[in-house]
């Protein structure tokens, strides 16, 4: 169904050991003359077999390596030594398992500069892609994380003749106290005026990223929800039976993530379609060795 590819350097991690629902994902991201670099944890799997596989049904053009790495913190070294080398990273997970991110799958979202893919094989009859968005007046690095995921939601669109559902979710902090402090109270009518300036402003701006979308000739609609984006985002993706979440990650470290915490993870959740995870194209990469290798303990793929 997909008539145009993404990457030309693909890596992909895989424990599924069958091998079309790796192919699936290849063939969706990669290009027509691209690589594909394809790891298998190690043991009891017939790699000579899989590579030969993979390479009949990736389609020529498409250059195929398959290479095991070891299930051990050694391996997990050896992973991230590979990230910053490739376009994107595709982790495949057995079709139907709902997503739950372990401590690699972690450490990959902290740390890759490059757009991560959790797929799943399951079959698309009606591609519908939430996309969650979110402006941020304190980060300006926010409109261009929400660019990037618009772009790659309105590419996987276009070429899977799909639809785009816009999603956000707001809430008013410190409502509560405006109503129950004993210094400042502020009135019924005015807490009521600023929820409807929010919901208005947030409507508008979920109305300007669609109009850019249906110019590429996409199916737009967009969602707004009160309450928090963890919890509202996910409804939104079961209600609208999405079989795609494209989610921005500013990729905070050290105090700023202590005090605004990552929430794909909470995102992913169970999702059980494919999830793809989209940096600031301004990303630092901190890969490799040192305090990076002792984070990840154990290789999880799925």
């Amino acid at each position: 169904m997909w008539d145009r590819v993404m990457y030309a350097d693909l890596a992909v991690f895989s424990d599924t050991d069958i091998v079309a629902e790796t192919v699936a994902a290849a063939r969706l991201l990669c290009l027509p003359r691209g690589r594909i670099r394809v790891f298998v944890p190690e043991g009891a799997r017939d790699v000579s077999r899989e590579r030969a596989l993979l390479e009949r049904m990736a389609g020529a053009g498409i250059h195929v390596s398959l290479n095991s790495i070891d299930p051990t913190e050694a391996g997990n070294r050896a992973v991230f030594r590979i990230v910053p080398t490739c376009q994107a990273i595709a982790v495949v997970r057995p079709e139907g398992v709902g997503l739950n991110l372990g401590v690699l799958e972690r450490a990959l979202l902290k740390h890759s500069p490059v757009p991560i893919w959790f797929w799943n094989n399951r079959t698309i009859v009606d591609l519908r892609i939430v996309v969650a968005s979110c402006p941020d007046p304190q980060d300006a690095r926010r409109d261009g994380l929400n660019d990037n995921t618009i772009e790659l939601a309105g590419d996987l669109a276009v070429r899977g003749r799909g639809t785009i559902v816009l999603s956000s979710a707001w809430q008013l902090d410190g409502e509560d106290d405006m109503r129950s402090s004993p210094f400042l109270r502020v009135s019924e009518d005015e807490i009521a005026a600023v929820r409807e300036d929010i919901e208005t402003g947030l409507a508008n701006w979920l109305e300007v990223l669609a109009s850019r979308c249906r110019l590429r000739g996409v199916a737009v609609e967009t969602e707004l929800r009160e309450g928090p984006a963890e919890q509202m985002i996910p409804v939104i993706a079961e209600e609208k039976a999405a079989s795609v979440m494209v989610v921005g990650t500013m990729k905070r470290r050290g105090i700023a993530a202590l005090i605004r915490p990552n929430t794909v993870v909470s995102l992913a959740r169970g999702f059980r379609g494919s999830l793809a995870v989209v940096p600031p194209k301004d990303v630092v990469a901190e890969v490799g060795g040192g305090g990076l290798s002792r984070i990840a303990a154990g290789i999880s793929f799925a």
